[in-house]
């Protein structure tokens, strides 16, 4: 059922505020992260200890400069052991983020479609496409990876990068232009990615396609509903400006830091991602909801 944008919007936020419970999936993802987070500051800790044991006296009297120097060091001198625990670390938080990802997509398309959904949506939908999801998830990171081209010319130019963390004032002007441009060439480059395949998520998902087949779908999407897919863009770009200036402007307030900290994962992200979903589906000629419908209804609501 093809709806204008306004109509989305309007019925999107209806259905976040009847379902209320899409945060759950985020708060799960999020509590995950900092377990996972702090295994990762455990097995770097572990690294460096063993690395630099009898070393570091007063760490709190090291400079920026040797600390980093101290961190590549445990990671260098422990390759074989570091770089297999981060990279399961790193997987294992794809694969999960994918769970709750797919599941709370499962649920903002059960919700748009029927008006209600349950955390039992969350569960079904996340065990049938998180594996596919996380596959998805790899390549776009690939993707995003291959535009480290951009940096080439500039790494090129510095040469030894041990040399630069240990004395960065001998960074050459030329070298440093290169540099800086190439990250900006590289930042932009993602920003525009991501913008591009915004949609290959809900693609996977609400079609159940495969990693592949959602990329392409995720691309046409956006290419076919560019001005659509920029106002949500808009939206999503400007709740978060709007929750990081007042984090900027009140960050001393305890409440207030706490309420910032929260409402990206308790408001800004389950809201986005009924629009999302709303307006994929709504393109697509899915069966939507209309709140109307609901509220002349009481006794079935």
């Amino acid at each position: 059922m093809y709806e204008d944008f306004g109509k989305i919007i309007n019925r999107g936020f209806y259905s976040w505020v009847r379902n209320l419970k899409i945060c759950i999936p985020f708060i799960l993802n999020f509590l995950f992260d900092v377990i996972l987070y702090v295994l990762f500051a455990g097995v770097i800790g572990y690294l460096i200890f063993v690395s630099n044991a009898g070393s570091i006296i007063n760490p709190s009297a090291l400079s920026e400069t040797e600390l980093l120097s101290i961190v590549l060091k445990g990671l260098s001198g422990n390759i074989l052991l570091s770089a297999p625990l981060i990279l399961v670390l790193i997987l294992l938080g794809m694969f999960v983020q994918s769970f709750f990802t797919a599941g709370a997509i499962g649920m903002a398309k059960k919700a748009s479609e029927t008006g209600d959904t349950v955390l039992s949506d969350m569960v079904v939908s996340g065990s049938k496409n998180a594996f596919r999801l996380f596959l998805t998830v790899l390549l776009i990171s690939l993707l995003l990876l291959g535009g480290i081209i951009f940096i080439v010319p500039g790494a090129l130019t510095i040469g030894n990068l041990s040399v630069l963390i240990e004395d960065p004032q001998a960074l050459s002007a030329q070298g440093a232009g290169l540099l800086a441009i190439g990250i900006i060439l590289w930042s932009l480059y993602v920003l525009l990615l991501n913008v591009v395949l915004s949609f290959t998520s809900y693609a996977l998902v609400i079609d159940e396609l495969e990693p592949l087949e959602a990329l392409s779908a995720g691309f046409h999407f956006f290419m076919e509903n560019k001005v659509d897919v920029f106002f949500v863009w808009i939206i999503t770009l400007g709740l978060t400006s709007i929750n990081i200036f007042i984090g900027n402007q009140f960050g001393s307030n305890i409440l207030v830091s706490g309420l910032t900290s929260l409402l990206p994962i308790v408001v800004i992200q389950p809201l986005i991602t009924v629009f999302y979903t709303r307006l994929y589906a709504s393109r697509k000629g899915k069966k939507l909801y209309d709140p109307a419908d609901l509220l002349s209804c009481p006794d079935k609501c």
